[in-house]
């Protein structure tokens, strides 16, 4: 601590001084009397001061981030890392700089600093309805009546896979700042390494996978369930990126993606397959101000479907809009949303990955896109200094022709309520109940509920 290194000095100056104008036995008795009252208060404060450090709140306050200002003195919003399902938010050129990059360390020999950080998660569930995905709450796993699984009994699954770990290296001393950022997890079959995230940044420009540009974290609330916003726009995929803050209201940021999801529904058989031609492109801003945050963008792609000898070429036009934002309320609440509608892009939406959702392609070998919409909403309340709870609600639909498979996704809405206790900044646990319902492209309908309990420790 330097107050400590000051009393030192102050304490050798004075000795000196002592020493130095000493005149006889008296007054070298006196001093030293004197002394002893100066150690003792030193030692006084030092234990008040290893109390103040040791104290949990002494330390989470000086965690927190002072608010920035604008031009007119207004606070400007800066979101808490707990307050974002992922602490690790992408961030480029002076908000790198700026970024006080607790628990790094110098890599001797060099200007960087690293750190390594993650979490391990244990999760128990019980699934009431029997969906067919043991991991994760999704709408697309809810049995509808008319399949096999619509009669299956409830089960329990223990399980660690969301558990994570990552590796970050920066340089913000030169003239250009940069970073590199590895994380992994074992959410892959048979809990084998599976990479998340894997980019270099540069000044403002980010090359590598991560978070798409349309992926609005900032729009969610926490969720012990893995899938968390089912009608979430976006994911992760390999991009290149340009991301600028223009000043202390406005960021930008403008992407070249790989389309990772090329669904395209094919009822009738017709020879070939979806390839990618071209990249993504995808645009976005973020309006911040002291007690909100207003985020829009959107994004265009090609379709292909590749016929090969036999078969047809085609080719159609996937375009997205999504606007989406946060809302503080006093100190202890705020509401978050996500609204996005896309034509020929239902996969970008998470529920509808995986699932052909894109288009179909009928027997003349056209194309028809599909329209999709997606809604999320979400609040969370802090209950007191280690109590909160989150709700959030998820729906997806889709505008399907009478072509797509009948019991392929068409609609479906998630609920989500939970309990979070956080003792410690590094430690939580909580129990989340979920509610789903789905409807397939014939009218069928399921409905499910499950229930997750969780155990977080945070490094």
């Amino acid at each position: 601590m330097n107050i400590k290194i000051k009393l030192v000095v102050v304490l050798i100056l004075f000795v000196s001084q002592s020493m130095l104008h000493a005149q006889d036995l008296d007054s070298i008795k006196a001093e030293i009397k004197m002394l002893k009252e100066y150690t003792q208060r030193i030692n006084e404060l030092e234990k008040y001061i290893d109390q103040i450090e040791s104290d949990s709140s002494y330390t989470d306050l000086q965690q927190v981030k002072p608010a920035q200002s604008d031009t007119l003195g207004d606070q400007i919003l800066v979101i808490p890392k707990e307050d974002i399902r992922e602490p690790n938010p992408v961030i480029t050129g002076s908000d790198l700089v700026k970024d006080d990059f607790k628990g790094s360390w110098p890599m001797f020999g060099s200007d960087f600093r690293m750190k390594i950080g993650g979490y391990l998660k244990a999760d128990l569930l019980y699934d009431v309805d029997g969906t067919t995905d043991k991991t994760q709450f999704l709408m697309s796993t809810i049995p509808v009546k008319g399949t096999p699984e619509y009669e299956d009994d409830g089960y329990i699954n223990f399980m660690a896979r969301e558990t994570r770990f990552n590796i970050d290296v920066r340089r913000t001393s030169g003239k250009v700042p940069l970073r590199l950022f590895i994380e992994g997890d074992f959410w892959s079959a048979g809990n084998q390494l599976r990479l998340r995230h894997a980019y270099v940044v540069a000044g403002d420009f980010i090359v590598g996978q991560t978070w798409t540009t349309l992926s609005f974290l900032e729009s969610m609330v926490y969720m012990i369930d893995f899938a968390a916003g089912d009608a979430l726009f976006g994911g992760r995929t390999t991009l290149v990126r340009y991301q600028k803050k223009l000043n202390e209201n406005w960021k930008v940021a403008a992407g070249i993606e790989n389309l990772d999801f090329l669904g395209i529904e094919n009822p009738e058989m017709v020879a070939g397959k979806s390839t990618l031609q071209l990249p993504l492109l995808a645009f976005r801003a973020d309006y911040s101000w002291k007690t909100g945050l207003l985020i829009m963008g959107a994004s265009a792609a090609q379709l292909h479907w590749d016929g090969g000898a036999d078969g047809p070429d085609a080719s159609a036009l996937q375009y997205d809009f999504v606007v989406g934002g946060r809302q503080y309320i006093g100190k202890s609440d705020y509401f978050a949303w996500n609204l996005s509608y896309g034509k020929g892009s239902g996969e970008n939406i998470m529920a509808f990955a995986g699932s052909n959702a894109n288009a179909v392609i009928d027997v003349d070998g056209k194309l028809e896109t599909l329209p999709a919409y997606a809604l999320l909403l979400g609040y969370m309340h802090d209950w007191g200094d280690k109590f909160s709870s989150n709700l959030s609600y998820a729906y997806g639909w889709l505008e399907t022709p009478e072509s797509r498979d009948p019991l392929a996704l068409k609609q479906g809405g998630i609920l989500h309520v939970n309990l979070i206790y956080r003792p410690f900044k590094y430690f939580s646990c909580g129990i989340e109940y979920m509610h789903g319902d789905q409807q397939a492209t014939n009218g069928a309908i399921g409905r499910a509920n499950r229930w997750q309990t969780m155990v977080k420790f945070e490094y």
